[in-house]
């Protein structure tokens, strides 16, 4: 019996060092990738006149809608508000701002290098994703909040959090649609490691996600046998329900709560899935050049 239990334990003990080793090299890609990517300034300022542009755009458009009468309980602040939030985190939803080094790597042969080093091929592109896409945010993101808080834009400047409470799940739902938004990502580089060009499926990829997830269209401005339709796909909780619930839209508790339960879901649905078709894909990978 004693025996049993040291043996218990000493596998606990394993596993757990485990993990953390697992942990610790995430971290490094992550950091790496990272700090490479905030030294790019001048693309960062670049990129928020961008978002300026086009969330200035799509206000003007959204708001003629609003003022004649489309059917939308959307207010005009909440509209200005998801509005400006989608361009402060734009490169987080948006799947041109991914690791082009990994679809390098799948063209052009490199991924064998990746395939003899003791590490986990899955967990290496997802923190270095992760890494590029925090990295440009954090340059963009507070200038834009920032300004769009000034009062200046009256009606259209970015509202503040009803309260405390509500900023906190705020938080917690776009922590959770990002790791969403990530493993959706992650089965796209897994599609293209065995095509020789990766145009084709990412284009796929992005209008899908484009047209669903409420990246050009707000999903409140669709029709609801739309919107309940999209509610049994993973894109409805990707920025869609982080953004409505900072702008006031999504209020209700017990609906923040189910929201953040199937999100969960969907991240270990999809996570599942594209971990399952990576191993099996890498047992028979045919490495195209190099």
């Amino acid at each position: 019996m004693v025996i049993t239990m040291k043996k218990t334990k000493l596998e606990i003990l394993k596993i757990t060092i485990n993990i953390i080793r697992k942990i610790k090299i995430y971290i490094a890609y992550f950091k790496i990738k990272f700090l490479n990517e905030i030294q790019y300034k001048m693309a960062a300022f670049a990129g928020i006149l961008t978002q300026f542009a086009w969330g200035g755009m799509y206000i003007m458009l959204y708001s003629t809608f609003l003022k004649n009468s489309t059917p939308s309980d959307y207010t005009i602040q909440q509209m200005s508000t998801y509005i400006w939030l989608q361009q402060a985190f734009f490169s987080l939803y948006n799947l041109w701002s991914i690791d082009k080094d990994i679809l390098e790597q799948c063209q052009n042969g490199n991924i064998a290098m990746e395939l003899i080093r003791p590490i986990d091929v899955y967990s290496i592109w997802h923190a270095k994703t992760l890494g590029k896409k925090l990295a440009m945010v954090t340059l963009r993101a507070i200038p834009i909040l920032l300004i769009c808080s000034m009062p200046f834009l009256k009606d259209y400047k970015l509202l503040l959090p009803t309260d405390l409470g509500m900023f906190i799940l705020f938080v917690i739902v776009l922590v959770l649609s990002i790791i969403l938004m990530m493993s959706y990502i992650m089965l796209m580089y897994i599609s293209i490691m065995k095509t020789v060009s990766p145009k084709g499926i990412r284009v796929t990829f992005q209008m899908i996600m484009e047209a669903c997830s409420g990246s050009l269209i707000p999903i409140s401005f669709m029709p609801n046998t739309i919107i309940e339709i999209l509610k049994y796909t993973p894109f409805y909780y990707m920025q869609n329900t982080a953004l409505n619930i900072y702008n006031g839209y999504i209020s209700d508790i017990t609906e923040i709560i189910k929201i953040i339960g199937i999100q969960l879901i969907w991240i270990m649905i999809l996570t599942i899935i594209g971990r399952r078709i990576m191993k099996k894909q890498l047992s028979k990978i045919v490495v195209q050049g190099g």
